[in-house]
């Protein structure tokens, strides 16, 4: 069995990801895809529009055969740290022989030789003080490190900093530094595979749309408010957009599990932010100090959270950032903590690599092995399952109930999940789903 690794989000999922999985099963020759998939909440800093068991079903129905959940501290991160935990949990199966995504470039060599470029020049003193310099400006982090890499290498902005060119490069920056460390003994080739149709922000649809223009015709966006679209009239707006096999399902969900957006979690965020401590805010890994300080000034105030970002946006700090900080809020102390345990997970691991071999398969003895949450699979990729039963370097997990609740980083996953369900039951009056009883959707 020859297996290739995608890292995604499908929010949700359209022709394009169908597409990719189909090319990608293609160029490495792979008879089995291997999908670690973001939960409930998504890298851009919101809940996905439908849940992720919903998620898994249009995956698997559509060439996946088997569907991980990526874990919400990384789901939740920066481009960088949402790369390195997709990377590093499908390289710790020691049994995925290429990882395969989409890029606007289309050219792996091209990447990989950016990343290399990027990783072992950020950690100088030069990089640093150039950051600084930009960041002094009033620029945000992407675009100072953007006029970094351009004065340091002569590396045009439109050649290369394209969203799905900015991840790849960093599925190539994790890959190279779990070469670095030896950590395991085996690790995937990378491929990338030249994007088609719309662009990644695109809010036209056409047969290859982007995530963007799908989410807005399920909101409602083209038609006034979320009410003017129609179940049956569904199909007949996303037309071309979505593999039939996905058409039939968010039909049958919509108005009864979907769509969900971010200012469904608006009560809940005035909540949060009206009874956490300054401390407790400050304390949030990853998360800037300024975005938090403009927060605690909406406390004792209406909140709506997509006007709130709006609110708060400026060239320094992008809507993605203010968002996903948000979303750290609301899920903390729990995403503290697990943000704070992942950090020493890695450098725990990295630092015990550094002295070891890399046939030793290295694992840190100080922290739990890299687990991985079933979330669906086609029943003739069991095989594939029982096999990592049996790993010394990740844990699977088919059973919510049999994770490790003691695992910061597994606990704010179990957190994060109910929270959206509970969102979720009380906008459409279904039952609530206990993630703990929620068991892995499985395609004969």
């Amino acid at each position: 069995m020859k297996t290739v690794g995608i890292i995604a989000e499908f929010n949700p999922f359209h022709n394009g990801h169908k597409y990719l999985i189909e090319k990608a099963k293609a160029l490495t020759g792979a008879d089995t895809a291997v999908v670690i998939m973001s939960g409930d909440f998504v890298q851009r800093g919101a809940p996905a529009v439908c849940d992720k068991i919903l998620r898994t079903r249009m995956a698997l129905a559509c060439g996946a055969d088997i569907v991980f959940e990526l874990p919400a501290v990384y789901a939740l991160g920066s481009a960088e740290q949402f790369a390195y935990g997709g990377v590093k949990l499908l390289s710790s199966t020691l049994n995925i022989d290429a990882i395969c995504f989409g890029s606007e470039c289309g050219n792996i060599e091209e990447l990989e030789d950016f990343a290399v470029k990027a990783e072992e020049f950020s950690g100088t003193s030069e990089f640093k003080s150039m950051m600084a310099s930009f960041v002094k400006q009033g620029l945000s982090y992407p675009s100072a490190f953007e006029k970094v890499m351009a004065e340091k290498y002569g590396i045009a902005a439109s050649s290369i900093y394209a969203p799905n060119n900015i991840l790849g490069i960093e599925y190539c920056k994790a890959l190279y530094r779990l070469q670095k460390s030896g950590t395991y003994a085996k690790l995937p080739k990378l491929y990338t595979i030249k994007r088609e149709g719309s662009g990644y922000h695109d809010e036209t649809l056409s047969s290859y749309p982007s995530a963007t223009a799908v989410r807005n015709v399920l909101l409602g966006a083209d038609n006034g408010t979320q009410a003017d679209v129609l179940p049956e009239a569904l199909p007949k707006a996303i037309n071309g957009s979505l593999p039939d096999e996905v058409s039939k399902l968010v039909k049958e969900q919509y108005s009864v599990t979907l769509p969900i957006t971010e200012d469904d979690f608006s009560d809940m965020m005035y909540l949060k932010l009206n009874t956490a401590s300054d401390d407790e805010l400050y304390a949030i890994p990853d998360t800037n100090k300024d975005i938090i300080n403009k927060l605690i000034k909406y406390r004792g105030r209406h909140i709506v959270i997509s006007k709130l970002i709006a609110e708060i946006k400026n060239k320094s700090f992008t809507y993605t950032a203010i968002s996903r900080a948000l979303f750290r809020v609301l899920l903390s102390p729990y995403y503290t903590k697990a943000a704070e345990a992942a950090t020493a997970t890695a450098t725990a691991t990295a630092a015990e690599a550094v002295s070891a071999s890399a046939a030793d398969n290295v694992t840190s003895d100080n922290a739990p092995v890299p687990y991985l949450r079933t979330l669906g699979f086609r029943s003739a990729s069991s095989e594939f399952l029982k096999n990592l039963r049996y790993s010394d370097t990740c844990t699977i997990i088919t059973k919510p109930a049999d994770g490790d609740m003691n695992n910061p980083i597994y606990n704010l996953d179990i957190y994060a999940a109910n929270l959206y369900s509970q969102i979720c039951a009380n906008k459409y009056k279904t039952g609530f789903t206990d993630e703990l009883k929620t068991g892995p959707v499985i395609v004969l």
